[in-house]
């Protein structure tokens, strides 16, 4: 039976008397979990109640995991179940598209017709990329990597259910590494909820966003990979018991900035019906490339080819050239942005018919599709970059060109102003203030402003994530020697463990009791997710859980509110940050070119005596607050 899609689970009193237990299932890679109300004097007796509790669970699901496209293609997934013994079917390894070999190397990927019959038991690979981004040793993965996983409580066949909401998740990574497991480590309380979970790898690096005129290469293939998944889940989903008129495309960091690119893509149309952004923002400066020449021409002088043909031969490792441009970064704002990037593209200047659109111009317009979006960052975004920053680093990643002589004066300008703060009191030292900016500059200005942008047409709800427990992976794990314990807040990715199953699953299901903060924030999170994908709204009810209703930005509560995810969920106002204040001046002079000057900053800047007066608002009512 499937899991009610209204069902909210109970109360949090549930989790002091249950007992989380796990099962091994054949093949390998199944696995099941129970979990059972048991009196605590009695927890000697579990393994073999546990064994009795799986084996009726498994035995009691007639489901053969069959996908039946039609009556000559078929494929075959693997029955699991969720740690609450909800039963669910995986497929895993699902191409999606044409492999991108060949002749179809650097171009726009093409809808994958299933035919025959296929095992989705074990994932396809990983798209081309280095083993480490940041000592390049080694390259992994395949040039053939378009394949989708697929999770969906549907295990009787999409004729005897209703249709089941999908959400789409985009993977991060810079868009230069990574895969559709990234940071995921199941997906339990989502298939709880009754929704189909599909994940999927696309292009990256120099084979997802190289441009060159040269060589009539556009760009852009990765984002052009995401939208061929889409039309692959608005053509077949279905037979997985997924509604394709209900699907939430969900990116994270880089995959944040890929989904919201597509909310501009006219080819991207309709393809999807709700948005979640998880830190990231396609108006962030490593979201876009405005100049292309300087990284396309290093690249081509390192790799060499004299016609266009040798971009179709050559094997996938020579385009990996270590140390080379394929690792170059530019700074913005302090922070190293990865090469190989979107970029611009019109679909009547290239064969793949496809329209990237510079992304400060984009958002002075309504979306070309219009839906409801969730925006989210955590409370110490980019953390592990920013204790780094001692100055100001600056490459005019912008839409108009700078003589180095305006990006030196600009560098000088930044340093005044933050040894003005200093001077003030604001702050201890120079390198917090630009820490702060970085942070600003990099990932929640872009964000806020794309809020506020998008509310003037569609419900937009914004939230930050600050609980620090241990589900957050990126700060217990990736990076423990760069972020302090004794600094509290969850860091960027953070959210992850809380949308879906924590990397640290088992263990946290053995003593369920050392994680009952974790679980809790874990289930509550996971109820606005879920209701925020069936309805719009994450509260369209009253929350039982948290006892909350959400507001979006544009609601008539309050325009300028948030959801703050701690140990209590509340409802909070931005307040006023001078470091932000001054971040939207400049904003609007390196992207829009409004460079008035005044005489209150005591900066100079241009040879002018002061910096920026304050611009108009270029879909950015919240310019000056900040989330506290």
């Amino acid at each position: 039976m499937a899991p009610n899609e209204d069902d909210d689970g109970g109360d949090d009193a549930e989790f002091s008397d249950k007992i989380f237990t796990r099962n091994r299932l054949s093949p390998p890679e199944s696995e099941v979990y129970s979990f059972i109300t048991i009196p605590r004097e009695q927890v000697a007796m579990l393994p073999c109640a546990v064994v009795l509790i799986v084996h009726f669970v498994i035995n009691s699901v007639q489901a053969s995991c069959l996908a039946q496209y039609d009556q000559s293609a078929t494929g075959t997934g693997v029955l699991k179940a969720t740690f609450n013994s909800t039963p669910y079917c995986a497929y895993y390894g699902v191409r999606y598209a044409e492999p991108p070999i060949g002749n179809l190397r650097f171009r726009h990927s093409i809808l994958h017709q299933p035919s025959g019959h296929s095992n989705y038991s074990s994932p396809g690979s990983q798209c081309a990329q280095y083993n480490n981004p940041f000592f390049q040793d080694y390259v992994i993965g395949d040039e053939d990597c378009l394949f989708a996983n697929i999770y969906t409580p549907d295990v009787n066949g999409s004729t005897e259910e209703a249709a089941h909401p999908v959400l789409v998740f985009v993977h991060g990574g810079s868009y230069a590494i990574g895969h559709g497991e990234k940071d995921i480590n199941g997906v339990d309380l989502l298939i709880d909820s009754g929704i189909v979970v599909v994940t999927f790898n696309y292009r990256l690096n120099v084979f997802g966003f190289l441009k060159s005129n040269r060589f009539n290469i556009s760009g852009n293939f990765g984002l052009k990979d995401q939208t061929t998944l889409l039309r692959w889940v608005k053509h077949f989903i279905a037979i997985f018991g997924g509604d394709p008129t209900r699907v939430t495309l969900l990116g994270q960091s880089a995959g944040a900035g890929s989904v919201t690119h597509h909310l501009y893509i006219p080819q991207s149309k309709d393809l999807f019906q709700r948005m979640i952004v998880l830190s990231g923002s396609l108006l962030a400066p490593w979201s876009f490339l405005y100049e292309t020449q300087r990284c396309t021409e290093s690249y081509l002088n390192d790799l060499q080819p004299n016609t266009a043909e040798e971009f179709r031969t050559r094997a996938v490792g020579e385009f990996f050239i270590p140390n080379g441009t394929s690792g170059f970064a530019f700074p913005f704002a302090s922070m190293d942005t990865p090469c190989f990037i979107p970029v611009q593209e019109q679909e009547d200047l290239q064969q793949d018919n496809f329209t990237v659109n510079a992304p400060h111009q984009s958002v002075l317009n309504p979306p070309v599709t219009k839906v409801p979006i969730l925006l989210s960052e955590t409370a110490r975004e980019f953390d592990n970059q920013r204790k780094h920053i001692d100055k100001f680093r600056f490459y005019p990643n912008i839409p108009q060109n700078w003589t180095q002589l305006e990006v030196d004066e600009f560098i000088s300008s930044v340093h005044n102003f933050t040894a003005n703060l200093v001077a003030e009191g604001y702050a201890n030292s120079s390198e917090y203030v630009l820490q702060q900016l970085a942070g600003f500059a990099n990932m929640r200005y872009p964000m806020r402003r794309l809020a506020q942008h998008l509310a003037q047409t569609t419900p937009t709800y914004y939230l930050r994530f600050e609980f620090d427990g241990k589900f957050g992976k990126a700060k217990h794990r990736y990076y423990p020697t760069y972020l302090s314990e004794s600094e509290y807040g969850a860091t960027h990715g953070d959210d992850l463990g809380y949308i879906f199953s924590p990397y640290i699953l088992e263990q946290a299901l053995t003593d369920v009791d050392q994680y009952r903060e974790e679980w809790r924030v874990h289930r509550w999170t996971v109820e606005l997710i879920a209701n925020f994908i069936k309805h719009g709204n994450p509260t369209p009810t009253p929350s039982k859980l948290s006892n909350i209703t959400w507001p979006p930005l544009n609601g008539n509560v309050s325009a300028n509110t948030y959801l703050n995810i701690d140990k209590t969920f509340e409802i909070r106002e931005f307040q006023d940050d001078r470091v932000l204040q001054y971040w939207v001046k400049v904003y609007n002079c390196l992207y829009y070119k409004v460079c008035k000057y005044v005489c209150s900053t005591q900066v100079v800047f241009g040879k002018r005596p002061c910096l920026f007066d304050q611009p108009p608002d270029y879909g950015y009512g919240g310019s000056d607050e900040i989330m506290k």
